[in-house]
């Protein structure tokens, strides 16, 4: 049987692509709008914001306070990034589903904020530790 397009809900006609009765198709139709809209501006973000990552990590290696700040830093503006704009592969979309998928990509950005956390506590032992 065919799936909603946003909750992924059984539907009763093959032939439909929400769900009847629900604001699937209105959810759906906003969240691809404001997709559209903001991807520029994500895909800018993520490339600088891993620029920065990989360029912390290798600073990290020869001054440890400062590169493991620049990547706490950078993992905590990805994290902002991927709360507020939950944008994945096309692929995540056509298996699970707009409201999984959204769910999935922000559980990911706290997880980014974890990380950044654990970075920003391996600067402080190394700013201590002098």
């Amino acid at each position: 049987m065919k799936k909603c397009e946003y909750c992924a809900k059984e539907l009763e006609s093959y032939h439909l692509q929400y769900c009847k009765d629900s604001d699937c198709e209105e959810r759906a139709l906003k969240f691809y709008e404001f997709r559209r809209d903001k991807e520029k501006i994500f895909g800018v973000i993520n490339i600088i914001v891993i620029i920065a990552i990989m360029a912390g990590l290798i600073s990290a290696m020869f001054v440890p306070v400062f590169g493991n700040v620049l990547v706490s830093v950078s993992l905590f503006i990805l994290g902002i990034t991927v709360v507020a704009m939950p944008f994945a592969p096309e692929s995540f979309y056509q298996k699970y589903r707009i409201k999984k998928t959204t769910f999935l990509v922000r559980m990911f950005g706290i997880l980014m904020f974890v990380a950044s956390a654990v970075f920003a506590g391996i600067a402080v032992y190394y700013n201590l530790k002098k």
